[in-house]
């Protein structure tokens, strides 16, 4: 049985109603313990997405296309991180039009969906008064970010 401390801290976590039961099993079941200490130990929080491990950064960028502009996206969030991005300086900065680089927004949440078993992205969103999206990257993310980035283009080249 597992004990705990008088000082350990009691941590909220949401969890969609539709996954709470599998929550729960994963987090009674003792086998677990150790993927779950792994897990913690390299995982990087981020806000809002949840926990990012180096290995689901290397999937995503491994994953999208070499030209994609979501890809020139998370690409321009990680190196300006931890400074926030607008929509609109992403589209001026990238030279896309705007229709295009918001429908492969929309792609990145079905591609890891379908990669990590649920929409998380490896960078914050949050919206401004005027309803323009604001992206931003924590430094660890974005280190791991543009590292693999720059594996991948040095293939290519």
């Amino acid at each position: 049985m597992t004990t705990y401390l008088e000082t350990d801290e009691i941590v909220l976590v949401p969890v969609p109603r539709s996954m709470l039961s599998a929550v729960y099993r994963v987090l009674g079941n003792p086998a677990n313990s150790k993927d779950l200490e792994s897990a913690s130990e390299n995982g990087m929080l981020v806000p809002g997405q949840g926990s990012w491990t180096e290995q689901m950064v290397q999937r995503l960028e491994a994953e999208l296309d070499q030209a994609s502009a979501v890809r020139g996206l998370i690409t321009l969030v990680a190196s300006r991180s931890p400074k926030p991005l607008t929509f609109g300086e992403a589209v001026r900065e990238l030279q896309v039009q705007s229709n295009v680089l918001r429908a492969q927004v929309g792609s990145l949440t079905k591609a890891t969906k379908r990669l990590f078993g649920r929409p998380t992205w490896p960078m914050s969103v949050r919206y401004g008064d005027a309803g323009e999206a604001i992206y931003s990257m924590e430094p660890e993310v974005a280190d791991r970010w543009l590292k693999a980035a720059e594996g991948t283009s040095s293939l290519s080249a």
